[in-house]
């Protein structure tokens, strides 16, 4: 049930939604109990096969390069930075700690649908009353997801939980993941994201592709597709409608090109370390040619605003800690053919490659869906590959007793 609660609070952001707990650190709090009763329990597989892996090792050493990378304004500057960004070194470590079975497995992801369908329900209903937080219109929620492009990052996080979760679930339970899956979609209309809307559509063409199993594959394929470019055609309509003429299209454009151009400028001039985590927006003209209200802002680009913030060597270890995330569970994947971790696997997939296809439009290195996915993909590579051994030593032993 811990792992439910810890990640559960970590996007529901307990010290946010009530400030007057904000003195008190609750995640902090919660970190320790979770730690405390975590080393209590044994878990169904080494600790060490999930804390030596190396897409825990990559974003460790990731998290790490923030810290450095602003070496050059002093030690304040790395406690600073370090301050920011130990929580998630936290969160990854705790989380995977409490993932020690199939059932915390199961418990965490619940807890991550749980807080996300929480946030997704905060963003529709700021919008029907007319929340502050529904800036212009548009769905956005509070905290991490309050601006309605970070509000759409959830949404593509637990979608795919969210179906995979529902192939196995009867009753109630059922019923209330496919309420979670319209009310993802009725969010991301109601958010008018073109990015959030533009990996909607490849994640549920990913979904049927890689989590559905049936004979009519291909037809839902040919109909998503239909469906998702109707919707692009229509969030890109109504996001224009909603802006007006004083931010068209061709504005967010140029916009983006102008930033990612000075975002390469900071890369070239320094390629090592960057000019500092979140820095981007405190150097822009001091790299290109900026217009007015470019300034202050941040890259719009995950892959950008890390190379510009820390350089080709915080690049290099993103991308590796990716690539073998990705590796290790599709690799897991192959050595069992059913069953609830093996869903769960593909899921962590699946919100992989629509996270950073909507990473690609905005720039969110501190999103927590990099870090859950690292926690959850992990933590199933570990279940799959104990099931897989499982499975082999029960075959050899019925060779062995039939010999």
């Amino acid at each position: 049930m811990l792992a439910f609660l810890y990640s559960f609070a970590n996007i529901f952001q307990p010290g946010i939604f009530w400030p007057q707990l904000a003195v008190w650190k609750p995640m902090v709090i919660l970190s320790v109990f979770a730690v405390i009763a975590g080393l209590r329990v044994s878990a169904t597989y080494p600790r060490s096969l999930a804390y030596k892996s190396k897409p825990f090792v990559y974003l460790m050493l990731f998290l790490c390069v923030q810290v450095i990378s602003v070496y050059y304004s002093g030690f304040g500057s790395m406690l600073d930075e370090f301050n920011f960004w130990y929580a998630y070194a936290i969160y990854v470590v705790v989380l995977l700690m409490l993932v020690n079975s199939e059932e915390s497995l199961i418990n965490a992801v619940w807890g991550m649908i749980a807080g996300g369908l929480f946030i997704v329900f905060y963003g529709i209903y700021a919008v029907q009353t007319g929340l502050p937080s529904a800036v212009g219109g548009r769905a956005g929620a509070y905290g991490m997801y309050e601006n309605h492009n970070d509000y759409s990052f959830v949404i593509i996080l637990i979608l795919p939980f969210i179906y995979m979760l529902r192939t196995d679930e009867r009753g109630w339970k059922k019923k209330v993941l496919t309420l979670g899956m319209i009310a993802c979609l009725v969010g991301i209309l109601l958010s008018l994201s073109r990015g959030g809307m533009l990996a909607l559509v490849v994640e549920g063409l990913l979904i049927v592709t890689m989590g559905y199993e049936g004979h009519r594959k291909l037809l839902l394929i040919l109909i998503m597709a239909s469906v998702g470019f109707a919707g692009i055609g229509y969030q890109w309509a109504k996001r224009a409608e909603n802006s007006g003429e004083s931010y068209t299209e061709e504005d967010a454009k140029e916009s983006r090109y102008e930033l990612w151009k000075i975002g390469g400028n900071m890369a070239a001039a320094h390629p090592l370390l960057g000019v500092g985590a979140r820095r981007f927006h405190e150097f822009t003209q001091d790299y290109g040619e900026v217009s007015g209200d470019n300034r202050g802002k941040n890259s719009h680009n995950t892959y950008i605003e890390i190379v510009a913030g820390t350089g080709f060597i915080g690049l290099l270890l993103f991308l590796s800690y990716i690539r073998n995330l990705r590796n290790l569970v599709l690799r897991s994947k192959l050595s069992v053919q059913d069953g609830r971790v093996r869903k769960i696997g593909t899921a962590v997939v699946i919100s992989l490659y629509s996270i950073l296809l909507r990473a690609f439009l905005d720039a969110k290195v501190h999103d927590w869906s990099f870090y859950t996915l690292c926690s959850l993909g992990v933590g199933t590579a570990a279940l799959l590959q104990v099931q897989a051994s499982r499975k082999q030593n029960k075959s050899a032993e019925q060779g062995t007793s039939e010999a």
